[in-house]
């Protein structure tokens, strides 16, 4: 009986060894253990994600700059909505005046009073206020300076005897009024702008005049003054910068309309400062 038991147990030993060697070889020595493993794992790759490029650290930088800049500019929107900014600011400007038939007769004495300087240096101090990211409202005082012009002739005041005249001509203005402005952004640091307003434009001209004879001698000085005043509707675009929080540089031109064309029929503006945002 115990020979039996001892066949019967090396029997099952044998069976197990050759059941395992079946899961590792065949008659002809090929390995299914890693043929199996292969096969996973081949499997288990097949599953995974596609392996994908990652883009280059310029790319990469470009990408955060444009999300970085998207997310300011969503900020800024949502901020400079319901903000009501004041501020103030310095212009320097350029006008260009166009006479009207007026001018050729200021009503002053012994000259031509026509011959005056078109073109005035002016400098623009300005408060307003910036009620949203699209609208606003701003007062300004306006003052040119003195541009003169020489002028000089010769007019016959007897027989054979001319006086020479020097006439020495000069305009400028002052001006204060208020502009609606309109504000369209573009980027967080760049905004269009366009203003309709209305302006009281006070002018003054002088003319000083030297009367010469030479012959016997003679010289006469004479100076006269012209006052004259005007409503001036306006009409402006440009561009503002905001290089921070706080300073803006802006830039525009306008175009003036005389309501009282006499003496000055229009002018043309244009303008470089700063704005101070509180």
């Amino acid at each position: 009986m115990k020979k039996y038991l001892m066949l019967a147990g090396i029997f099952t030993v044998l069976a197990g060894n050759a059941q395992s060697a079946g899961w590792y070889y065949e008659d002809d020595g090929y390995n299914q253990y890693e043929a199996r493993q292969q096969y996973n794992n081949q499997d288990y790759y097949s599953k995974q994600p596609r392996y994908q490029q990652l883009p280059s650290s310029a790319s990469r930088r470009y990408q955060e700059r444009q999300y970085t800049r998207s997310q300011n500019m969503n900020t800024y929107q949502t901020t400079e909505t319901n903000k009501i900014r004041p501020y103030i600011g310095l212009d320097v400007m350029t006008t260009t005046m166009d006479f009207g038939t007026g001018s050729q007769d200021w009503e002053m004495k012994n000259g031509p009073a026509e011959y005056f300087e078109d073109k005035n240096i002016s400098a623009n101090f300005v408060a307003g206020v910036k009620f949203n990211q699209n609208f606003g409202l701003e007062a300004f005082y306006q003052q040119s300076s003195e541009e003169e012009q020489n002028e000089s002739w010769s007019e016959p005041i007897a027989s054979d005897v001319n006086m020479d005249v020097d006439a020495t001509n000069y305009l400028s203005f002052k001006a204060y009024g208020i502009d609606t402005q309109w504000y369209a952004p573009i980027t967080q640091e760049f905004e269009i702008l366009a203003s309709l307003g209305l302006a009281q434009y006070d002018f003054e001209a002088k003319d000083k005049l030297t009367g010469k004879v030479a012959s016997v001698g003679f010289t006469h000085t004479s100076k006269s003054n012209k006052d004259f005043d005007s409503l001036g509707v306006r009409l402006g675009i440009g561009g503002q910068y905001n290089i921070t929080e706080h300073i803006a540089l802006r830039a525009m031109a306008r175009y003036i309309h005389m309501k009282d064309d006499e003496y000055i029929k229009s002018m043309t503006e244009l303008s470089l400062g700063l704005r101070y945002m509180f």
